[in-house]
Formats: C-alpha cells, structure tokens, sequence
C-alpha cells in the first residue's frame, strides 16, 4: 500500500456495527465502564476546566469558575453601561443639531434669539444643594407633618 492509501485509511471513520433491539431499531451506542456495569459519562468543559458531571469539583476548580463568571458579570456590566453613555451622547448630539437646524431657519434674528433662550441646544444639568441646616430641616419637617395647622396658624 501507498502513503496515500494508509492516510485515506487513517481518516476514514471507524464504525462498529449496531446492536439491534427487539423492535427492530437500533440501539443507541452505550460506553461502558471498567468494571461493565455502569455507563461512562463524557468529560464535560466548564469554562476553561475539564471536569466530570459525577465527580465534585475541588476547591481551586471552584475559586477559577467563580472568578471567571465574576469576571463575566463584570464585563457585561461594563459593556452596557458604555453602550448606554454612547447612546445618550448620540441623542444629545441630534437634538442639539435639530435645535440649532430650528434656530438657523428662523425669519428675523430677533426670533431666532428668544427661540434660543427658550430652547437651548445644550441642556445644563442642574445640581440641586440643600441649603437647609439642620434646625431649618427640622422646622421645616415638623410644620410639613402638622395636620392641624397648629404650627402656622396665628390668632390674632
């Protein structure tokens, strides 16, 4: 024989002929153990370690597969919260444009400049500060929770 034919010969599948039931179909292929009692159970990938279903993982098995998911989750997190940044800059982005399109189309320049202080390209984001003490706070809480009035009303 060639070195062609034991190459073919090497890559041709090797099939083992089926056993066949008692209705008449074939039964699916079974792989048997050492001892010829129980069936074998293929290794199965869990992430980047090889481990068997029936047998318990031990303690580094377990940290790598915790860390790695950990790392997962964090990823994810990651992605999404950079997709939603782009996405609200895309959107700031295209309303300024429509609003600047808007104040540019306008007749007079006088218009176009009251549109522009009702409407502005860029919105600016409000910082909001208590400016209440803490006695303030609490003046403010204790006539907010008075039913009655008591507080605030005056006979004169």
């Amino acid at each position: 024989m060639s070195k062609k034919d034991d190459r073919v010969k090497d890559l041709a599948p090797k099939t083992e002929p089926k056993p066949i039931t008692s209705e008449g179909k074939t039964a699916p292929k079974q792989q048997k153990a050492n001892d010829g009692s129980k069936l074998q159970i293929p290794p199965r990938r869990i992430g980047f370690i090889l481990s068997r279903p029936d047998m318990p993982l031990n303690c580094q098995e377990e940290l790598e597969k915790k860390k790695q998911l950990i790392l997962v989750g964090q990823l994810r997190a990651a992605e999404s919260h950079n997709k939603i940044q782009n996405m609200r800059q895309h959107y700031r982005a295209m309303r300024a444009d429509e609003v600047n399109l808007l104040i540019s189309s306008q007749p007079t320049a006088r218009k176009a400049i009251r549109l522009e202080a009702l409407l502005p390209p860029y919105q600016e984001e409000i910082h909001l500060k208590d400016t209440l003490n803490k006695l303030e706070r609490k003046r403010v809480e204790e006539i907010m929770s008075d039913e009655a009035g008591v507080t605030i009303n005056r006979t004169l």
